[in-house]
């Protein structure tokens, strides 16, 4: 199995190398190692997670290019069906890992069910968290005309 998401890896490599920076390799990775701390916890199917946190944003560049007009889970998740079958993913983890794709980006549509696909959307909102932190924080020095360096201080 570890041949297999060693693949999966590089695939999604290569597709997030498309994708704008808010959704490239380095986000995957982030979410993954969220998804990962919180598997421990929830006693989900590792493999399923694993394979489809590397594979969540993938087609993203594809939501980009049309303006949004295509849904990038949606898209993905009927491209991925042949790679994963290429792959050799038995039938029934296939369907979760469709399941975690297609369900990552909303709860308003194709509603997380499994718990595999709830620690995916988890994860990757939680990224979005740290990330508008990180951007609210200097939002927030640039309202107060904070400097972000003191040349005084070493």
């Amino acid at each position: 199995m570890q041949k297999i998401i060693n693949n999966i890896k590089n695939i999604a490599k290569n597709y997030t190398a498309k994708s704008k920076w808010s959704h490239d390799w380095e986000h995957t990775l982030r979410v993954h190692n969220i998804a990962m701390h919180i598997w421990k916890i929830e006693n989900a199917d590792m493999e399923i997670l694993e394979i489809a946190t590397y594979l969540h944003d993938i087609a993203r560049h594809k939501q980009d290019e049309s303006n949004w007009v295509i849904c990038h889970a949606e898209y993905w998740a009927y491209m991925a069906e042949t790679i994963l079958i290429d792959l050799w993913i038995e039938k029934n983890k296939n369907i979760k890992i469709l399941h975690c794709i297609k369900s990552h980006r909303s709860r308003w549509n194709n509603i997380p069910k499994t718990i595999e696909a709830k620690i995916l959307f988890d994860a990757d909102k939680l990224d979005s968290i740290w990330a508008v932190w990180i951007w609210r924080a200097f939002l927030f020095a640039w309202e107060i005309w904070a400097k972000l360096h003191n040349k005084d201080v070493d």
